[in-house]
């Protein structure tokens, strides 16, 4: 029965040990993210590399709506834009109309045609590869990366959530509440076991007390008989 019960106890343990690795684990991996992460718009730079979460689906079959992909950022300076192909993903910055107004947004199409005009200047003409071509040519100056041809299958909605209030309350309060709770439970054990430890020990104290007590009393009165019994010979 005692090897059962410390069986028992062996594997509440081991289970309990687990457990806070775990939340530990979750902690560490949501502090990593949130630290090294700056999430602007649908920019997302971890570890100071570039990538873009997808906003559509205008690329599929290449990358997806929700995906991250990584870009390399083009240094004007030094770039050579005629280094840049037929085929190539490029992402550039884009004048859009939502509900009425005029925003600048990200996006990376493929090239489909390159031109050169008088004074050396590329256009670069786009299209998505699951929509019709783009309207308007691409100017160098509104070229701002190109696509390594990396991308994280739906890390994009993971990022944002896990950026997130609710990514937030499950990978952090939630974890953290639950070894609060976990340590009070092993503190209150604790406290439990030393006061029945302790009250043993009080009880045994007492008896060994008494038993001391009646001892010198017995003693006592032998003596006493004794010389009671010498006196009267």
């Amino acid at each position: 029965m005692e090897l059962a019960a410390n069986q028992k106890k062996g594997l509440i343990k081991k289970i309990g040990n687990i457990a806070f690795w775990v939340i530990i684990g979750i902690v560490l991996i949501f502090s990593i993210v949130k630290l090294t992460s700056n999430k602007q718009d649908q920019v997302t730079s971890i570890f100071g590399r570039t990538g873009l979460v997808v906003l559509t689906d205008s690329m599929s079959g290449t990358f997806e709506q929700g995906d991250i992909i990584w870009v390399d950022t083009i240094d004007y300076d030094t770039f050579e834009f005629s280094t840049l192909e037929v085929g190539d993903v490029i992402t550039f910055s884009q004048e859009v109309t939502i509900d009425g107004k005029s925003v600048t947004i990200l996006n990376s199409h493929r090239i489909v045609n390159i031109i050169e005009d008088i004074n050396g200047y590329y256009h670069f003409y786009t299209k998505g590869d699951n929509k019709p071509a783009d309207v308007e040519p691409v100017s160098e100056s509104g070229v701002i990366g190109i696509w390594t041809g990396k991308v994280w299958g739906g890390a994009g909605n993971f990022v944002d959530f896990l950026l997130g209030t609710w990514g937030f309350f499950i990978f952090i309060v939630l974890p953290c509440f639950g070894f609060l709770v976990y340590e009070i439970f092993r503190f209150v054990k604790i406290v439990s076991e030393y006061n029945v430890s302790k009250a043993v020990g009080d009880q045994g104290k007492i008896k060994e007390e008494a038993l001391a007590l009646a001892r010198a009393q017995i003693e006592a009165e032998i003596k006493a008989k004794a010389e009671a019994e010498a006196q009267n010979k």
